[in-house]
């Protein structure tokens, strides 16, 4: 999904209500949740949907505005009309002729906005991650880091709203414990719904900046993972990096006994309908 490919629509204004962290300060990564309210309580969101914020500048290479789209986390079903919240990871990027550090321009914009603020957005964009109408579908969901964004609401709609039969897996994570977000509502989920079936990813070496090992995850529960593949009606959603999607491939033509069993899954399910990824 690149930005420049969107008709991100008129651009509208939002309250900003609340800026809360969301890993404790000790952690090597910063992750904030935003509370938002928009002027148009008409205004919707679903799961897996994005909005476009809008940093006014100019900035260094001369652009008038710095846009970033950011994933709906919290969504008015839960929240009441208008209001909404986003999952924002602060980020730094790695010159790698310099060998510089430099901020992220929205991502530190937004997890240094004060309560009361205004800021501009557009859309939403992108598509809804879609809940079968069958509350037996099994559903395979893989969400890493702030990829878990969007299926925080999901899940609240599949088992505070729809009683969820399905066996729902979720394989989630960060790079340490510390920086795994939602980990209150996976686990709140876990204790009171039978068929829900997470599964934590962490990195095996933190300390060196290794990213969470996904394939070693799905690996130590590969049989469960194939099984619900084989379902007839299984449902699958990724989010997050590009990189979440290559090792979930890599780690499923293992499981298939080649990349060509896989490809051709793969390309089932999507013909199907019944993949959804949202990867950038």
């Amino acid at each position: 999904m690149r930005i420049e490919d969107l008709d991100l629509g008129r651009s509208w204004t939002a309250k900003l209500l609340a800026n809360t962290a969301l890993t404790p300060p000790e952690a090597r990564e910063e992750v904030r949740e935003l509370l938002l309210e928009a002027g148009d309580e008409e205004r919707d969101f679903r799961a897996g949907q994005s909005v476009a914020v809008s940093v006014a500048g100019p900035h260094e290479f001369g652009q008038q505005a710095h846009v970033r789209l950011y994933t709906v986390a919290r969504i008015p079903a839960e929240l009441g009309p208008g209001r909404f919240t986003l999952c924002v990871r602060r980020c730094t990027f790695l010159d790698p002729y310099s060998g510089e550090r430099f901020p992220g321009i929205a991502s530190n914009y937004l997890c240094d906005l004060k309560a009361g603020s205004t800021l501009s957005l557009a859309g939403p964009v992108g598509l809804p991650f879609l809940i079968p109408n069958d509350p037996w579908t099994p559903l395979l969901i893989v969400g890493l880091g702030t990829g878990i964004a969007p299926f925080r609401a999901m899940l609240r709609e599949l088992f505070d709203e729809r009683d969820w039969r399905g066996k729902v897996m979720l394989f989630h994570g960060a790079r340490t414990g510390l920086e795994t977000v939602y980990s209150g509502d996976v686990a709140e989920l876990s204790e009171r719904a039978a068929a829900f079936s997470p599964v934590a990813v962490v990195s095996p070496r933190p300390a060196w900046g290794d990213q969470e090992d996904l394939g070693a995850a799905i690996h130590a529960h590969q049989e469960e993972v194939w099984q619900l593949l084989g379902e007839s009606e299984v449902h699958v959603y990724l989010a997050g990096l590009n990189w979440v999607g290559e090792q979930f491939d890599k780690a499923l033509a293992e499981a298939a006994g080649s990349a060509e069993a896989w490809a051709a899954r793969k390309e089932a399910l999507k013909n199907a309908g019944r993949w959804t990824s949202l990867l950038y």
